[in-house]
């Protein structure tokens, strides 16, 4: 327990001056007159009440308390040592960082360990067990995790502050959740410009590539010599590119480069894979004798390699503009398989660009069989006359769509109810209620404008972005559909006189979805300078991939999240809108998160502001992989679901980022109250934690005058002191006889 003695004054400096003056100036009156009557003896006899109640009095004008603050003795504090494989590097000159951070725990115990209760624990991924033997293997780092942990193990939940002896590991996680006490972090790394070694910076490699397709390997390579002659050795260092056969990494391709100006790029071309699968490659730069380490020499990655799994049938009936440019659009989107057919006179059918086994039977016209028809994700059906197809084509391609295909519907002069599709069997296909008394196709200029549902769905939210910065965007001709069906969303709106039309709308049909544009002039916008061009090749990439189910969300269930990828103690927020039109309340959104065995319901809360838009926060404490599920309901009725596994964990290998990230650490730590500093400075540290221990002491403050009190608080203590004292007086009085 630590005390001090706090006065209190009732009044100011001057007046408590002039008091003290008077009443000395009274007792020495006091005592000249008792001197002149009595011996010494007696004079001091009867001048001790006086002096004590004069001190009395004096006491109450000063009013003192008594300052009591508990101490650090009762403070538990945490201590993490850093015990991953990059804390294992020799840095400097005082031994390898391991070394260096158990020099500073024992610092941290020395200076403060006869006031402070430490528990050591050492951590990498996570917090581990005191008695664990560590082997030579490579352990990580994972501060996200460890502080998670921190909050989430009962044995720690009442310590007074953390303290960590860390190089920072080799990623910037964004923590979520902070332990209930101040975490202290001691920087452990020098600064690399004192050190001999070569880096890998950064590498740009595509996350996917399609089966058959080439790719590149793209990153910097950064050479540091301080000392000696190593930055002669940087003049030629070795990079390559290695790929994991049978559990092995061989070469694939290797490189020289020069590293004297501290940076250098690198570049490979990866041959196509044939088959599909994960491929796991690393970029590995040669070692240098007398190098610090070799650890960030090695970055590794994968790629996913996959069938084109979005094939697509254009079938016109002429070689048009519209035809034409959409062509040329998804033959240029390496993710699109696209096969084009179009009728060149009566008898001769061409067919151009990407064929699959089994579609042979393209040249003789639009398949009657749906299995063939099921070799593609989407079909786009141009603008012709109904009467130049079969019946049988149409009611194949009803059952297509029926069992989970998509369509999309070009405009034109013979599209709709003015092509005679009224009568057809793929009539309830069309998003619009078509008619054999449809007017014709009118051309002018017509301005257009993305519905609030467009904004929002994966086909137009791209596109509507971009025509925000376009002056008045207008379509150059318009089919006089008729009104949306039941269940029908609208995603782009024109206005033809008086009338409203919905150009671009979206329906389903069974298990499938059927697109329908009513303009044949959308392919002028790609044609056009500005902004504007880059709608039209926006449109139709989003367009295709959500019509085949390759867009991220379902097919009226999209999800935006915040971030591409995700570490431990992270929270992931998520967007997700339900396409069409509902009243407040239609719509409800089911969602779990299953990790680990375990399975928890997410909270689905509605967007203010927004129709049919929810979000919902997941937070994740450890590594592993995340299935998320979606379920959106109007009443019993299924209309959508949306599932994803989302992968948390580090993207990096240990030791891959071996400069300490000190603005990261400080951040860190602001948040949660405490401080950082670098290794040179610890002391600092110390004295900080030290000072912040002492204020959370909570210290109390005792009256000495008015508390405490007696009888049940009726009389104070000093009250009673003075009674005392005049008793006292007027005993010794009547045996002096002076009564």
């Amino acid at each position: 327990m630590i005390s001090t003695l706090l006065w209190n004054p009732h009044l100011g400096t001057l007046a408590n001056s002039l008091i003290v003056l008077v009443m000395m100036g009274w007792l020495r009156l006091l005592y000249s007159r008792y001197r002149s009557l009595h011996s010494v003896k007696r004079s001091w006899l009867l001048m001790i009440p006086k002096i004590l109640f004069t001190l009395l009095l004096l006491i109450a004008l000063f009013d003192p308390s008594w300052r009591v603050a508990s101490s650090m003795r009762d403070a538990e504090v945490v201590l993490l040592t850093d015990v991953s494989s990059s804390m294992n590097v020799k840095d400097g000159d005082a031994g390898t960082r391991a070394e260096r951070a158990n020099r500073i725990a024992k610092k941290f115990k020395d200076e403060l360990g006869d006031s402070v209760k430490f528990r050591t624990l050492p951590f990498d991924v996570d917090i581990q067990d005191p008695e664990k033997k560590f082997g030579d293997e490579i352990r990580g780092t994972d501060i996200g995790r460890t502080i998670v942990s921190l909050s989430q193990r009962p044995d720690l939940a009442a310590c007074k502050a953390v303290v960590m002896v860390t190089d920072g590991g080799d990623e910037v996680v964004d923590s979520e959740r902070m332990p209930g006490a101040s975490i202290y972090i001691a920087g452990v790394g020098t600064d690399p410009s004192t050190w001999n070694d070569v880096a890998i910076d950064q590498v740009v490699v595509p996350a996917e590539i399609e089966v058959n397709s080439p790719f590149k390997v793209s990153g910097d390579i950064i050479g540091r010599g301080a000392h000696g002659d190593f930055s002669l050795k940087l003049a030629a260092v070795e990079v390559a590119l290695e790929k994991s056969v049978d559990g092995k990494f061989q070469t694939v391709d290797s490189q020289t480069v020069d590293l004297r100006s501290q940076k250098a790029p690198v570049e490979f071309q990866v041959a196509a894979e044939t088959t599909e699968g994960i491929r796991e490659y690393r970029l590995n730069v040669k070692p240098i004798a007398d190098e610090l380490s070799d650890l960030n020499n090695q970055r590794t990655f994968q790629v996913n390699m996959r069938q084109k799994k979005i094939h697509v049938l254009l079938y016109g009936r002429v070689l048009d503009w519209n035809y034409a440019m959409i062509r040329r659009e998804l033959d240029e989107d390496p993710m699109i398989g696209l096969t084009a057919v179009y009728h060149k006179n009566s008898d001769v059918i061409r067919i151009e660009g990407s064929r699959q086994e089994g579609d042979e039977v393209l040249s003789r016209g639009f398949p009657i069989d749906k299995a063939v028809l099921g070799l593609y994700k989407c079909i786009i059906l141009g603008s012709f006359p109904s009467k130049h197809l079969p019946t049988a084509c149409y009611e194949a391609l009803k059952e297509y769509v029926e069992g989970g295909g998509s369509v999309i519907f070009l405009g034109g002069r013979d599209s709709f109810g003015k092509g005679a599709y009224a009568g057809t069997p793929i009539a309830p296909l069309m998003p619009w209620q078509i008619s054999a008394d449809e007017r014709e196709i009118s051309a002018g200029q017509y301005p257009v404008v993305v519905s609030p549902e467009g904004e929002e769905h994966s086909v137009m939210s791209a596109t509507a972005s971009i025509l925000k910065d376009v002056n008045s965007p207008v379509l150059y001709s318009i089919n006089h559909v008729g009104r949306l069906r039941s269940g029908a969303v609208s995603l782009m709106n024109t206005s033809v006189g008086a009338e409203s039309v919905a150009v671009v709308a979206l329906q389903t049909y069974g298990k499938g979805l059927t697109l329908g544009l009513a303009t044949d002039t959308l392919w002028r916008w790609g044609r056009m300078h500005g902004k504007i061009a880059d709608t039209y090749g926006q449109f139709w990439r989003d367009a295709t991939r959500f019509m085949c189910g390759g867009f991220e969300g379902g097919r009226f269930l999209t999800v935006r999240w915040n971030r591409d990828r995700y570490r431990p103690s992270e929270q992931a927020v998520a967007d997700i809108k339900v396409a069409g039109r509902y009243v407040a309340g239609e719509i409800r959104l089911q969602g779990t998160m299953k990790h680990a065995d375990k399975s928890q319901e997410l909270v689905l809360d509605p967007v203010s502001g927004e129709d049919n838009m929810f979000r919902t926060k997941v937070f994740f404490p450890e590594r592993g992989d995340y299935a998320i599920d979606l379920e959106a309901r109007k009443g019993d009725e299924v209309i959508d679901k949306y599932q994803r596994t989302l992968h948390v964990g580090s993207s990096l290998n240990e030791g891959a980022q071996l400069v300490v990230d000190h603005a990261y650490l400080e951040n860190l730590t602001g948040r949660s109250g405490g401080s950082y500093t670098p290794e040179k400075t610890v002391d600092q540290l110390i004295e900080r934690l030290k000072d912040n221990l002492m204020a959370a002491a909570s210290p109390q403050d005792l009256p000495l005058v008015r508390k405490p009190d007696l009888l049940n608080h009726t009389l104070p203590v000093y009250v009673l002191l003075a009674m005392l004292v005049l008793v006292g007086e007027w005993v010794m009085r009547r045996r002096m006889n002076m009564m």
